[in-house]
């Protein structure tokens, strides 16, 4: 009995001593492979490594999966180089242009920019501050707003502030809690130094050319005045082209002095301006121009006032009125309307004319150009009103448009905002 007692306990510590040396073999094996794959997995090189420091030989299980590890890491370090080589690409595509580029999401947080953008702002990000946003580095509540605007309504959004002009266009998402927009900014400061010099230009060669236009129009009524006198009827009706011109031409130095100063686009001083007393003010003035046309006006009014400058809102009114006169063919009625929208008053003035086809449209508002060129110099135009009237609602904040086709008539729209 006590002999079996013996060799039971005997095969017990033979087994548990067994089993201690297979664990302590196991557990160091275990070790040596681990160690190995954390070596695999953070290996930055793995095309000089020796295959045979990577896989195990004593056993074939970790073999097959550090050799599935390895090609893993290659792959992963494949991918990861070439996503650096394009990040690469694009960095120096962005830091080559001339437009500020900004990424935001719609926090507003800035996700990604270039070094034009830097440049424009003044603004170098710190590193010990990795997240910074719009407000961080745009004080100019119109930019915000643009960007703003873009996150509630995906589309592309224009503005123009100071000497940007912005374009802001939604991107795609990658997933449904977020969404970016990118906005470009262009620098203007050159194109506003041009224009400034052609405005000096124009006002100052305007300015200019009206003195020795006032000498040929006085001398030319004077000798007019002579010539009737002595009854010389074939040198009056030689003298009348003359004094024609002349008038013609000190009324084109009058409005290419008028659009001068109004392109400066010094500031305006706006207050409450009653669009019935306005209405009426513009219609006495035209009343003898509506009666030799046979022209009627319609006129709506649903809104009571408008925030503006008083004269320039009148020539607005003026010119549109006068270009619906001249273009709207043998259709007797001319159609206004004012209306409030809440965060804008509508100025809409339709003739039932012949229309403006599509390819003039966008020139409409240009200096000087004209529809049918012929025809509207018999008019006695010059192609400057609209463009007047285009630059009168630059200055006020505000937009206008053609709504026309051919053989639809024309609409033009100006929009005031209501701040």
């Amino acid at each position: 009995m006590i002999q079996t007692t013996l060799w039971i306990i005997a095969i017990v510590l033979v087994s548990f001593v067994a089993y201690l040396l297979s664990y302590v073999r196991f557990r160091r094996v275990i070790a040596q492979q681990t160690r190995q794959m954390i070596a695999l997995m953070k290996a930055e090189d793995i095309d000089n490594m020796q295959v045979g420091n990577i896989y195990s030989e004593t056993d074939a299980d970790f073999a097959d999966l550090e050799r599935a590890a390895l090609g893993l890491r290659k792959k992963y370090l494949r991918l990861r180089r070439q996503s650096q080589e394009e990040r690469k690409g694009y960095e120096t595509v962005f830091s080559g242009l001339k437009e500020g580029i900004v990424t935001v999401d719609q926090n507003l947080r800035i996700i990604s920019f270039n070094a034009s953008f830097m440049n424009f702002f003044n603004w170098a990000p710190l590193k010990e501050q990795p997240n910074y946003f719009l407000q961080d580095v745009i004080r100019d509540p119109q930019i915000i707003g643009t960007f703003k605007k873009t996150f509630e309504r995906p589309q592309i959004h224009k503005n123009e502030v100071d000497l940007f002009q912005l374009f802001v266009t939604p991107l795609p998402s990658r997933n449904e809690n977020e969404s970016w927009c990118l906005g470009v900014f262009y620098d203007l400061s050159e194109i506003r130094k041009t224009e400034k010099i052609r405005i000096d230009f124009v006002a100052n060669a305007s300015h200019e050319m009206r003195t020795p236009l006032t000498v040929i129009k006085g001398y030319s009524e004077l000798l007019k005045q002579k010539l009737q006198t002595d009854n010389s009827v074939a040198s009056i009706e030689l003298l009348t082209p003359i004094l024609q011109s002349t008038d013609q031409m000190s009324d084109l130095m009058d409005e290419l002095l008028n659009l001068s100063k109004v392109e400066v686009g010094s500031a305006l001083v706006k207050r409450e301006v009653s669009t019935a007393v306005l209405m009426e003010d513009v219609m006495f003035e035209l009343e003898n121009v509506l009666n030799l046309n046979s022209k009627k006006i319609k006129f709506e009014n649903k809104a009571d006032t408008i925030l503006a400058n008083y004269d320039a809102v009148k020539q607005i009114l003026r010119n549109l009125l006068i270009n619906a006169v001249k273009y709207s063919g043998d259709a007797r009625e001319i159609n206004v309307s004012w209306e409030n929208t809440g965060s804008s008053v509508q100025l809409k003035v339709k003739d039932n004319g012949p229309g403006i086809s599509k390819e003039h449209q966008d020139r409409i508002f240009e200096r000087f150009y004209r529809v049918d060129k012929g025809r509207t110099r018999d008019q006695g135009g010059f192609g400057l009103g609209l463009a007047l009237v285009k630059h009168h609602m630059l200055n006020h904040g505000g937009s206008v448009k053609l709504v026309s086709d051919s053989g639809s008539g024309s609409e033009f729209i100006c929009e005031f905002p209501n701040n």
